[in-house]
């Protein structure tokens, strides 16, 4: 506790008692001895000095030490610029033990929703494209996880068919046409993804009936290999499956550990040419 003076009072024998602050805790909002201090007193003296901190505490002069802020312990960020980065879900379970040698699992969730579509080559300008044509109002190159094949993208206006959540493989992912009758374009694997089964992709008829939403999901847990632990001084060499995504390094202040169990970060600021960025912290 933290206050002007030590507590004193005169105990039963008239003998002059002095306590410093630092004998008291709070548990919960009750003050009480620390367990050092414990044996120091017989019982009538604990329950003097109990309630003459108390009063005090109520008076407004005893008061609970600060709890120091806490700091930046990882810094995480996307491995690739662009604003789908914000799309980005960390969660990173830390195991119990020494800071140094304490393991981390990390798992990366990057989820990209394209609503609004009304044809194909909408889809290739909101998602971009493998290899854009360097011609002015045509699809830029994606930054997503996944992208439209340039080759692909048709010029009908049909809306698509509903694709339920769908692996995307290498060779790419066709949206057709409601009947089937065509391809409207191709979903692929941005490049290099080795593609092992986290990354999929869902087509569905927005509520107006006229446009298309497509979403993109890539989820580290769903690759296959196994989910490499690392410690504070490994931060560098995360699983491929989580790397893909992110990566983890120690902020300016130094790297910490986080709290133990799991902690959900969401990375921001993402944009063009800027990649997005989030911190773990100690507490």
């Amino acid at each position: 506790m933290i206050g002007s003076a030590p507590i004193s009072f005169t105990n039963s024998d008239g003998a002059q008692k002095f306590v410093p602050l630092s004998a008291l805790q709070l548990n919960g909002s009750i003050l009480e001895l620390k367990t050092a201090w414990a044996s120091a007193f017989d019982p009538a003296e604990k329950t003097t000095l109990l309630a003459l901190a108390t009063a005090r505490a109520a008076a407004g002069e005893l008061n609970p030490p600060p709890v120091p802020p806490p700091r930046p312990a990882i810094s995480l960020s996307a491995k690739h610029a662009g604003p789908e980065g914000n799309g980005i879900v960390v969660t990173t379970t830390v195991e119990a033990g020494a800071p140094l040698v304490a393991k981390l699992s990390l798992k990366a969730v990057q989820t990209n929703v394209y609503p609004g579509l009304a044809t194909a080559k909408a889809a290739a300008l909101a998602i971009g494209v493998d290899s854009p044509t360097g011609t002015a109002g045509d699809p830029l190159k994606g930054t997503g996880v996944a992208v439209v094949k340039q080759s692909s993208i048709n010029a009908a206006t049909d809306l698509p068919k509903v694709v339920a959540p769908t692996v995307v493989p290498a060779a790419g992912l066709d949206v057709k046409s409601a009947d089937d009758s065509k391809v409207l374009f191709t979903l692929l694997p941005a490049a290099g993804y080795t593609v092992t089964g986290g990354l999929s992709a869902a087509v569905a008829l927005d509520p107006s009936g006229t446009t298309f939403t497509v979403t993109v999901v890539y989820d580290s847990s769903k690759e296959t290999g196994t989910n490499t632990k690392v410690t504070l001084q490994t931060l560098d060499q995360l699983p491929a499956q989580v790397a893909y995504l992110v990566k983890a390094e120690a902020p300016q202040s130094g790297a910490a550990l986080p709290p133990l169990g799991s902690t959900t970060t969401t990375l921001t600021g993402g944009a063009p040419g800027l990649t997005a960025n989030g911190l773990l912290y100690t507490s």
